[in-house]
C-alpha cells in the first residue's frame, strides 16, 4: 500500500480507503482492512450501524486507523446532537475528521464543527457531495478557506469534477476522498435506486453494461502490464492517477474485495495514453 498527504492536513492516508454504507458489515477478521496496509475509514450516521460497526473493529487498533464521519443535520442545535452520538458509536474522544454530508447546511453547521475543532475534539474538517450538480456550490464552500477536505463522486464515467473542482482544490491544498469510483461500472446493467449512478455528467454516457462488455472482451488487458491484474483495479488506478486525488474510499462489506481493491495501490501511475484509452471505452 502507497500513501498519500491528504491536503493541507499532513495525515498519510493510504492510497485506497474503506468506504462503508448500510451494507457494511465486519462479519470475519476485523483488522483485515488494516492488514492490507488500508488506514482510511469513511462511515456516516446515515449509513445504518455502520459508525457502531467501525468502531467495535477498529478499538483494538485505533492508533493505526485515521476515521472520518459525517454530520448532515439542519441546524446547529441538531448538529451538536449527532456530533455528541458519533463520538459514542465510533468509541473515541476526538473524529480526525468531520465531514458536512451532502453540503447540508455548511453555512450553519461549520462552525459548529469549528467549535468541536478549537476544543481539540475534532482535528479537520470537510465537506462531502455524491451529487456533481452541487460542485459549485461546494467550491463556494472551499473558497472560505473553512475546510481541510472534499469527498466527491469521479469515475472513469464521472469526470465533471476535473473540470473546476479538483483544480481548485489543488490550488488551495484541499484533500480530496473520492467515492463512487467503482459504482455500478463493471455490473451487467446499470440498477436504479441508490446503486445507479447521478443522473449528470459523463455517467449517463456510459451506458448500462458497456464496461462489462469491455471487460468481457479483454478491453481491460492491457492493464495488466501497468500493475492492475482486474478491471476494478483498472478503474480505482484510473483515478487514482489525478495528482489532486488523496484517496479512494470504495465500500465493500466483502474481504475478497477488500484485498483486490488495495492491491490497485502503488506502482506505475497510468500514463497519458493509458487513461485515454480507458476512457475510450466510455466515451
Amino acid at each position: 500500500m502507497e500513501y498519500r498527504t491528504l491536503g493541507r492536513t499532513g495525515l498519510k492516508v493510504s492510497e485506497i480507503g474503506l468506504g462503508t454504507s448500510q451494507t457494511f458489515r465486519l462479519a470475519a477478521r476485523e483488522d483485515e482492512a488494516l492488514d492490507r496496509g488500508i488506514n482510511f475509514f469513511d462511515t456516516a450516521p446515515a449509513y445504518g450501524e455502520s459508525e457502531k460497526t467501525l468502531g467495535r473493529a477498529l478499538a483494538p487498533r485505533r492508533s493505526e486507523a485515521i476515521i472520518a464521519t459525517k454530520v448532515g443535520a439542519a441546524d446547529a442545535g441538531a448538529a451538536r446532537e449527532s456530533i455528541e452520538r458519533s463520538f459514542e458509536r465510533l468509541q473515541v474522544d476526538t473524529i480526525d475528521l468531520l465531514q458536512i454530508h451532502s453540503l447540508k447546511a455548511w453555512r450553519e453547521v461549520g462552525p459548529v464543527i469549528e467549535e468541536y475543532r478549537k476544543k481539540g475534539r475534532v482535528r479537520f474538517i470537510g465537506l462531502t457531495s455524491r451529487n456533481p450538480a452541487h460542485h459549485s456550490e461546494m467550491m463556494k464552500a472551499m473558497r472560505t478557506g473553512a475546510y481541510d477536505t472534499v469527498q466527491i463522486f469521479y469515475s472513469l464515467a464521472e469526470r465533471t469534477c476535473t473540470e473546476e473542482l479538483l483544480p481548485l482544490a489543488e490550488k488551495m491544498n484541499i484533500g480530496v476522498i473520492v467515492l463512487r469510483a467503482l459504482l455500478g461500472l463493471l455490473a451487467p446493467d446499470i440498477l436504479p435506486g441508490p446503486s445507479a449512478p447521478a443522473s449528470t455528467g459523463y455517467a449517463t454516457e456510459a451506458g448500462p453494461g458497456k464496461l462489462h462488455a469491455a471487460s468481457e472482451r479483454g478491453a481491460f488487458d492491457f492493464m495488466k502490464p501497468l500493475g492492475a491484474a482486474t478491471p476494478g483495479q483498472a478503474l480505482l488506478k484510473y483515478v487514482l492517477a489525478h495528482p489532486a486525488v488523496s484517496t479512494v474510499i470504495p465500500a465493500t462489506g466483502k474481504f475478497e474485495r477488500i484485498s483486490e481493491n488495495a492491491a490497485a495501490s502503488g506502482g506505475t501511475v497510468l500514463p497519458p495514453e493509458a487513461l485515454r484509452r480507458l476512457e475510450v471505452l466510455v466515451d
